[in-house]
């Protein structure tokens, strides 16, 4: 599996935008359609290919202020949960993150995920919302 940035609008960018549909929007009764997604152009897109070429994961990052960044619509194969990859996506995000002088990473993490997100060094930060018609809590982790 290769991960790897990638720019907005782009061939593998569009396979990736369909991955987050089929794991994230789909089992929600949602999708893409009419949505505005330009503010995504100023996004950091990070995704992750197996050896046929297909897009396996992704995650998008939000620069925020501060030196802080935002972790969102991460998304996994369902054929490749909980076998590592999610762990190696978010590992290459922070690194990323890092190396662009960012010390914390936020999300809004779905409640379901929460012990993943904890197993990797994030902490909640007060109350559950909903977000997309499911309960979400923020998360943050300080990035050495």
């Amino acid at each position: 599996m290769e991960i790897k940035e990638v720019a907005y609008g782009s061939e593998i960018y569009e396979l990736a935008k369909g991955l987050r549909e089929e794991v994230l929007r789909r089992p929600l009764g949602l999708d893409f359609i009419g949505v505005d997604l330009s503010e995504e152009k100023r996004q950091i897109h990070i995704v992750a290919v197996d050896q046929g070429g297909a897009v396996v994961g992704t995650v998008l990052l939000i620069p925020l202020n501060e030196g802080r960044i935002k972790l969102r619509q991460m998304a996994i194969s369902p054929a490749l949960q909980g076998k590592g990859a999610g762990r190696k996506v978010i590992e290459f995000a922070e690194s990323i993150a890092k190396s662009r002088n960012f010390h914390t990473i936020e999300m809004h993490a779905r409640l379901y995920a929460r012990g993943f997100y904890e197993k990797l060094g994030y902490k909640a930060e007060g109350d559950e919302f909903i977000e997309v018609t499911i309960p979400h809590v923020k998360m943050t982790k300080a990035l050495q």
